[in-house]
C-alpha cells in the first residue's frame, strides 16, 4: 500500500507498518444527522476503556470468520462498521493480503472482493457470475467448478454507505408468497437480477448455501441490515492510546522527532481525540512531521485548531509541488469550487465530467500536483478520483469560498449554509470560521495571496449574529462555541463571551473535545456565576480542561456525570485556587468511591467560599467517614454537604450526625445528610 506524504512519496508494506485496530463485536446505529468529526471520540473512549477492562470483547482481522462472536459458533455473514477514515477498507485490504499469503483463513480457496461504489455502475440486472467476472476475467473457464464448494468461497463488499440503491431485508415472519416468489428468483450465480437482490440472497442462504460474506459500511447505513441474517456485527473503534504511540513511532524513523509529535498532540485534546482515526492520525502525522523536521517549516507555530491543521497540512503540500503546475492558486480554488459542489450535492466521488465542468484537465493531477490530495481509483467501467478524507474536501470548500466569494454575497452564502439541518455543511462552517484567523492564512499566503479582509468581517459579523440566536438551543450554541475557538480571536471571544452570566449544556453529550472548546471560550468571561453541566457524559478528560474554568463560577452542577476520582482529584485543582469563588457544588452520582475523599478535603481546608456541597448517590462507605469529619471541620464557609444514599453502616450515619450536633454550637445550620 503506497500513501502519498508531502514531502516525498512513502511507501509503507502493509505487513510492516498495519497498526492493528480496536474491533469489537457489537452495533451502533448513528441516527443523529451530525458529521462524524463532530462526533470525533464520541464513546470511544469509555469503550475503549471498558474492552481494556475485558468488558468488551475484542476481535482481530483474522477472528472474524469461523469463530465463537456473534450467534453461531461458526460465522458465514459479517457486517463492519465504523466512521469515515477509521480503516475498514485498510482491514479488507490486511486480510486479502493475509489470506493470499496463506496466513489466515485457510479455509477459504476462492476470494472475492468488489467496491459498492463499482457496483453502481451495473445495469438494473446483472449476475453475480458477470460481477466476478468483470474483476477476475481469468476464472472463466473455472467458475462452474467454484461454485460446486461454496464453502470455500468468501466474498467481500466493501462500502454499503456508498451504494445508491436500497437494500432492504424483508421480516422472514412476514414474508408474503409474492416476495417470497421475487427471491426465488434470485438462486443461483448465472441468475439475472439486481445487485441488491444478489446480496440479499447471499445473506439469505438462497444463493450458494455456506459462502462467507464480509460487508462494511459506515454506521449511517446500517439501518438497512437491520433485518438480515447477519452472524457477526463488529465496530471499528481505532486506535487504543497504544496503537496511537506505535503509529507516531512508525510514521517517522526517528524515535525523538516521533514523540516529540506524539507530545505535542497530546497536550491538545482535540488533535490527540481526533488521533483515533487512522486517516485524521495520518493528516496529524504529515502536518507535524513538516513543522519538526524542517528548519524552513519550524518558523510556523504547530497546529491548535482543526482548521489550522488542514491549512499547515495543505500548505506543505502545495509548497512541495508548486513548480509542477504554472497557477497553482488557480489549480488549487477550482479545485476547491468542485469540492465546494460535492458537499453541496453530497458527492464524494469525482469523474472526467466534473473536472471539465470546473475547467480542469484530470492530467493535471496525474502529474502529482495535487494526487496529494485526490485520490485515483480505477473502476470497472472508468476512471474515478476521491479526496484523501471528506474533511480535506471540506476544509478546500472553504478556502475555495472564502477567497473567492464576493464580500456582498458572503452573508447570503453563510446564512444559507447554515440553515440546512443535515448537517453536511458543520465542518465547512467551522473551517469558514477558523480561516478568519490571520495565524490560520498567513501560511497560505504566498501561495493564493492575501485575504479579502471584508471576507474576515463578513464571517465575524455571522459569528456574533449566530451566537446571539443559538441561546436557548444547546447544539446550535456548542456550534458556535466551536466556531469561536476556530477563529482564535480573542477580542471576538472577549466580546461574545465576557459579559455571560450562566452556561447551561445539562443533558447534552459533551466530548473531551466539547469541554476543551467550552473552557477556552470561558476564560475571558468574568461575571460568570453558573455552570450547568448536569448529565453530559463528562469524565476525567473532560475535566483536564474544565478544571482550568470552574473557579470563575459560583454554581457549578456536574451530576450524573461518570467523573469518577481521577475526574474529582482534578476538579480538587480549581478548590484551590485561592481566587475559586465556588458555592455550591453538584457531584451526586458521579461514580465517585472514598478514593477520592483525601483530595476532596485537603481542596476544601483552604476554600473560604464553599456553602454546599452535594455528594449523594455514590459509592463512599465507611472508610472515609473520619476524612468527611475533617472536611466539615476545616472547610469553615461549609453549610451543608449531602452524603446521602451512599452505602454507609448504620455506625458510619451515627458518626456523622453526632459530629454535626458537636458542632451546632460553633457551626449554626451546619446540615450533614445522611
Amino acid at each position: 500500500t503506497t500513501i502519498h506524504g508531502w514531502k516525498l512519496d512513502k511507501t509503507f508494506p502493509l505487513d510492516k507498518h498495519f497498526t492493528e485496530l480496536l474491533i469489537i463485536p457489537a452495533l451502533r446505529y448513528q441516527e443523529q444527522v451530525q458529521h462524524e468529526l463532530l462526533a470525533r471520540g464520541r464513546d470511544h473512549s469509555e469503550w475503549r476503556k471498558q474492552t481494556l477492562r475485558r468488558e468488551l470483547e475484542k476481535i482481530r482481522h483474522h477472528e472474524i470468520f469461523g469463530t465463537s462472536f456473534g450467534k453461531c459458533t461458526r460465522c458465514l455473514y459479517a457486517v463492519i462498521s465504523g466512521v469515515a477514515g477509521i480503516g475498514k477498507t485498510t482491514l479488507v485490504q490486511k486480510i486479502v493480503h493475509d489470506w493470499a499469503e496463506g496466513k489466515i483463513y485457510g479455509q477459504f480457496h476462492f476470494l472475492f472482493q468488489f467496491k459498492f461504489r463499482e457496483l453502481n455502475n451495473y445495469p438494473e440486472r446483472t449476475s453475480l457470475r458477470q460481477i466476478i467476472l468483470d474483476s477476475y476475467p481469468y476464472l472463466e473457464k473455472d467458475l462452474n467448478k467454484v461454485w460446486e464448494n461454496p464453502n470455500r468461497i468468501l466474498l467481500i463488499f466493501d462500502g454499503l454507505d456508498e451504494f445508491r440503491e436500497p437494500i432492504i431485508f424483508p421480516d422472514i415472519q412476514a414474508t408474503s408468497p409474492k416476495s417470497q416468489s421475487k427471491g426465488a428468483s434470485c438462486l443461483y450465480p448465472q441468475s439475472w437480477c439486481s445487485i441488491p437482490d444478489i446480496i440479499r440472497a447471499l445473506f439469505q442462504g438462497q444463493m450458494l448455501l455456506s459462502c462467507s460474506v464480509l460487508v462494511t459500511t459506515r454506521p449511517t447505513a446500517l439501518e438497512s441490515l437491520q433485518a438480515a441474517p447477519v452472524h457477526l456485527y463488529a465496530e471499528i473503534l481505532g486506535f487504543s492510546d497504544a496503537q496511537i504511540k506505535d503509529y507516531f513511532l512508525k510514521f517517522n524513523s526517528d524515535t525523538k522527532v516521533s514523540l516529540e509529535m506524539l507530545a505535542y498532540v497530546e497536550d491538545n485534546a482535540i488533535l490527540y481525540t481526533m488521533c483515533y482515526n487512522p486517516s485524521y492520525c495520518w493528516v496529524i502525522c504529515s502536518s507535524l512531521e513538516a513543522t519538526f523536521t524542517s528548519p524552513r517549516v519550524r518558523e510556523w507555530s504547530p497546529p491548535k485548531t482543526v482548521t489550522q491543521l488542514y491549512a499547515n497540512y495543505i500548505h506543505n503540500i502545495l509548497k512541495n509541488h508548486a513548480r509542477e503546475a504554472e497557477e497553482p492558486r488557480e489549480l488549487l480554488l477550482k479545485t476547491g469550487e468542485m469540492a465546494y459542489m460535492g458537499v453541496a450535492e453530497k458527492v464524494i466521488v469525482f469523474g472526467d465530467h466534473h473536472f471539465h465542468q470546473y475547467g480542469l484537465q484530470p492530467s493535471n493531477f496525474l502529474s502529482g500536483f495535487l494526487m496529494q490530495i485526490l485520490q485515483k481509483e480505477n473502476s470497472l467501467k472508468d476512471v474515478v478520483y476521491s479526496f484523501f478524507h471528506l474533511t480535506v474536501q471540506e476544509f478546500l470548500a472553504a478556502l475555495a469560498k472564502f477567497f473567492q466569494t464576493p464580500t456582498p454575497k458572503l452573508t447570503q452564502l453563510l446564512e444559507e449554509t447554515t440553515t440546512t439541518m443535515d448537517g453536511r455543511y458543520e465542518i465547512f462552517l467551522q473551517f469558514m470560521a477558523g480561516l478568519s484567523c490571520p495565524a490560520t492564512t498567513a501560511q497560505l499566503k504566498d501561495l493564493i495571496g492575501e485575504v479579502p479582509q471584508g471576507n474576515v468581517c463578513k464571517v465575524v459579523d455571522w459569528i456574533k449574529k449566530r451566537f446571539e440566536s443559538a441561546q436557548g438551543h444547546k447544539i446550535q450554541l456548542l456550534n458556535t462555541l466551536h466556531y469561536l475557538f476556530e477563529t482564535q480571536n480573542k477580542a471576538l471571544v472577549q466580546e461574545t463571551m465576557g459579559q455571560v452570566r450562566q452556561v447551561d449544556f445539562s443533558f447534552q453529550i459533551m466530548t473531551p473535545v466539547d469541554c476543551y472548546v467550552l473552557a477556552v471560550v470561558l476564560a475571558p468571561c468574568q461575571q460568570l456565576q453558573n455552570l450547568h453541566l448536569f448529565n453530559c457524559s463528562i469524565e476525567s478528560w473532560g475535566m483536564k480542561s474544565l478544571k482550568n474554568v470552574l473557579h470563575k463560577c459560583v454554581t457549578v452542577r456536574l451530576a450524573q456525570n461518570k467523573l469518577g476520582d481521577q475526574g474529582v482529584k482534578l476538579l480538587c485543582e480549581a478548590l484551590r485556587k485561592p481566587d475559586c469563588q465556588m458555592q455550591n457544588l453538584e457531584l451526586w452520582m458521579a461514580n465517585l468511591t472514598d478514593g477520592c475523599v483525601e483530595d476532596l478535603s485537603s481542596a476544601l481546608s483552604t476554600n473560604v467560599s464553599m456553602r454546599a456541597l452535594n455528594l449523594k448517590d455514590n459509592a463512599f462507605t465507611d472508610r472515609s467517614v473520619p476524612t468527611f469529619l475533617q472536611l466539615v471541620e476545616n472547610c469553615g464557609s461549609l453549610h451543608t454537604i449531602d452524603l446521602c444514599n451512599n452505602p454507609f453502616s448504620s455506625v458510619g450515619c451515627q458518626k456523622l450526625k453526632l459530629f454535626e450536633g458537636k458542632l451546632k454550637h460553633s457551626r449554626p445550620g451546619l446540615k450533614i445528610k445522611v
